[in-house]
């Protein structure tokens, strides 16, 4: 008989534990599919509404140098959240790019959010979401007019949501920088000034390594003009963002400069 009571016990306390989980799950779904329709709406309106819904701050700006400015950072309520970077200019948002995950759950659940997000985004058959960007071509445009043609890898590269981190591997499975890679695919001694006045500090970096290991590739005039420039990034851009091993930190760009003359 107390086989059967306490067998009994554990069927009760089992089946209530999971009517709460089930109701647990509705809820987040109902906090998210309510989300979801205010950003939306909020996107529709403008801009600062939409930073509004998404409670942005103004804390925790990376500062790209040349009164740039990018924040980077998510706001969620249930099973998913919204990811965004946004690019300002003295104060001022001139583009940014927003994006979300469905929660790997049931197919049904998957649809569902697929569905309230289409509104939003383009979302493929296999549930992948393409980012919403504003101000996607101001952001990849150089800092002053440069005489040279852009390209799509070209932008790529240029643009800071690319990732503003300087180095090669980075994180715990030593992955190659997203931003590394697209600016390997496109550098030579043609566009390596050109890349110095993107809006991205690692990008500008990157150009004056390639500068000081393929010097002998530049001629005496564009050596000085290059200089220059260099002069200017080492003013106008403090600090830089850099990645070693797993350890994401910022180190003055003045001595990773100086660092990479040793590569002559």
């Amino acid at each position: 008989m107390k086989k059967t009571l306490s067998l009994l016990t554990f069927i009760l306390v089992f089946n209530y534990s999971f009517s709460q989980k089930t109701e647990l799950v509705k809820e987040w779904i109902m906090m998210d599919t309510l989300f979801i329709s205010q950003v939306t709406r909020a996107h529709n309106i403008s801009t600062d509404k939409l930073l509004e819904v998404l409670d942005v701050t103004n804390e925790n700006r990376d500062n790209l140098g040349f009164n740039y400015e990018l924040k980077e950072a998510s706001n969620g309520k249930g099973y998913m959240s919204f990811w965004y970077k946004i690019l300002y200019y003295k104060n001022q948002v001139i583009a940014y790019e927003l994006t979300a995950g469905i929660p790997n759950k049931s197919k049904k659940v998957k649809n569902l959010y697929k569905e309230k997000l289409s509104h939003l985004f383009e979302i493929s058959d296999e549930f992948k979401i393409t980012p919403l960007t504003f101000g996607k071509k101001r952001a990849s445009e150089p800092i002053i007019f440069q005489d040279l043609k852009s390209t799509k890898e070209l932008e790529i590269a240029m643009n800071p949501f690319t990732g503003v981190i300087y180095g090669n591997y980075c994180g715990y499975g030593s992955s190659l920088l997203t931003n590394r890679e697209a600016f390997d695919k496109i550098i030579n001694p043609s566009n390596c000034e050109f890349l110095m006045y993107s809006k991205n500090p690692a990008t500008r970096i990157m150009a004056i390594e390639y500068f000081y290991c393929n010097i002998s590739d530049f001629n005496s005039i564009k050596i000085n003009e290059i200089e220059k420039r260099i002069e200017e990034i080492k003013k106008y851009s403090p600090l830089t963002k850099t990645c070693g091993g797993c350890i994401i930190g910022r180190d003055r760009t003045k001595s990773i400069i100086n660092k990479l003359k040793n590569c002559r």
